[in-house]
């Protein structure tokens, strides 16, 4: 065997040996997590002794939906003695004119607000969050990205779990959706935010492993922030950075999945490029930064099996591109036993299964609608369309530090909007990484068609290349027809 046809075996073979447990472990998650109970606060908080709360709105650029978050800000229940709120503004168009008239009206009101701006960008989120630190004495800071319905009880149902116990760093609360029924794509997309909320964060908190912060939604104990490095920009995942250096420190993540401030899903594929290439470098990164010390760490063994499930989760996309590259290449040999990929068709199957049932379970437990269970296929077509953005964002976020905060569009949606949907305008580039698209297209077609040619055992093989080629031909389409009307 030629050393050329030696390496494509064995990335064919590690790649699926790292594929096939990840769903496998999500359906793990679940049974882990069936009998789940939100915990209860050990102790409350009189009225008078209401610890002092800052909230930290980090905003750039978000001129269509500011003023309905600004709006949630003047009915939150919290003695204004002790409640200040920063807002955090970057913004170079007209949301800082916007903000401007909010505060002076809620000034009126007695609400102590600061509208905090900086003359650059410099670390972006990270950035904008620790600058607002420097300047503020609260002994917990909420933060809140800009597209979030701030809930009007939500600091009462979260800051008494930190009374009597120091070893309470942060408490996390689950995401609601805004504009769920805003199309078909924004209700199958979120069955993907449903199986993080309610399966992956109850199973990892059942076996008492490592959770993340989600970056806005929740309350950190200042003092956390602080003994653990504070806010850092050297990964686009700063809220993940944060969170696992915390919890290396001993602190403990608190989450509550029936405590809830909605948010805007990315209603397009752009939107969502945008997000799950950011969060690919974020993840990376942090795998890079933090997974040595976190092994070295002396939580359990279980706490590091998941944390390596965790911190390694974007490495799937770029795992399941070798090993389509990789199968095809190796499907053209003659010298190679063809039965193996029947075997790993057989594994991938079972481990889909596993995947396909711990979503069921996530839109179950949301408690929507039963027809929801038939838009699992579509968030799994779309999602997998991303397999190559998603790959160069892990590969980015290996080689390079930091970067770009590239945020998230968002539009003020909702189903009841009868403008909404001219909202939106942008839309998916066309750029180099639409050529690496189509060649990866081409492995999956002409993969999909040589497991055809090998016979009914095969069939799970073709079905699944053919569904990730039908799903890029999609977004490869959008790319042009967008690329050409504008």
């Amino acid at each position: 065997m030629d050393l050329f046809l030696f390496l494509i075996l064995w990335l064919n073979l590690i790649s699926a040996l790292i594929i096939i447990p990840y769903p496998i472990n999500l359906l793990f998650l679940t049974i882990c997590s069936t009998n789940w109970k939100d915990p209860v606060p050990v102790e409350n908080y009189s009225e008078l002794e209401l610890p002092s709360v800052t909230i930290q709105i980090p905003i750039f650029n978000e001129e269509k939906i500011i003023q309905k978050t600004l709006g949630h800000l003047e009915n939150i229940n919290y003695p204004l003695s002790s409640l200040k709120i920063q807002i955090l503004d970057d913004s170079t168009d007209d949301t800082s004119q916007i903000i401007d008239k909010f505060t002076t009206k809620i000034k009126k009101k007695g609400i102590l607000i600061d509208v905090i701006r900086r003359s650059s960008r410099e670390g972006f989120k990270a950035g904008a969050l620790g600058n607002g630190l420097t300047q503020d004495d609260s002994e917990f800071v909420a933060v809140f990205d800009s597209d979030f319905e701030i809930s009007s009880d939500f600091l009462v149902d979260c800051i008494h779990y930190f009374k009597g116990n120091a070893e309470i760093g942060a408490v996390q609360t689950k995401w609601g959706y805004s504009n769920l029924d805003f199309s078909l794509f924004t209700r199958s997309m979120s069955i993907g935010l449903d199986g993080h909320f309610l399966v992956e964060k109850l199973g990892r908190k059942s076996l008492n492993a490592n959770i993340t912060f989600n970056g806005t939604g929740g309350i950190w104990r200042r003092a956390t922030i602080e003994t653990s490095g504070g806010w850092s920009s050297e990964t686009l995942a700063e809220d993940l950075d944060l969170a696992y250096r915390s919890q290396m420190k001993g602190y403990k993540i608190i989450y509550l999945s029936d405590v809830v401030n909605r948010q805007e899903i990315p209603p397009t594929l752009r939107s969502w490029i945008i997000q799950q290439s950011r969060w690919s470098k974020g993840f990376s990164q942090n795998l890079r930064k933090n997974f040595r010390t976190f092994l070295a760490s002396d939580c359990s063994i279980m706490c590091k099996i998941q944390g390596t499930f965790h911190l390694g989760q974007y490495l799937i996309p770029l795992m399941i591109l070798l090993n389509i590259i990789s199968g095809t290449l190796l499907i053209l040999h003659p010298s190679i036993d063809k039965g193996i990929f029947s075997f790993f068709g057989f594994l991938f199957a079972v481990s889909a299964t596993c995947g396909i049932l711990a979503y069921s379970v996530a839109v179950v437990r949301a408690g929507r609608s039963k027809t929801d269970l038939l838009l699992i296929p579509l968030f799994l077509f779309w999602g997998g369309a991303l397999i190559v953005r998603m790959t160069l964002g892990t590969l980015v976020g290996f080689i390079k530090e930091g970067g770009e905060f590239e945020r998230t569009p968002k539009y003020n949606l909702s189903k009841n909007l009868p403008q909404s949907k001219p909202k939106i305008h942008d839309h998916i580039p066309l750029d180099k990484i639409t050529i690496v698209e189509i060649i990866f297209l081409f492995f999956l077609i002409f993969g999909a068609f040589q497991y055809i040619s090998l016979g009914s055992f095969f069939l799970f093989n073709a079905v699944y290349l053919l569904f990730l080629s039908l799903g890029l031909i999609n977004l490869i389409i959008s790319e042009i027809v967008h690329a050409l009307a504008s």
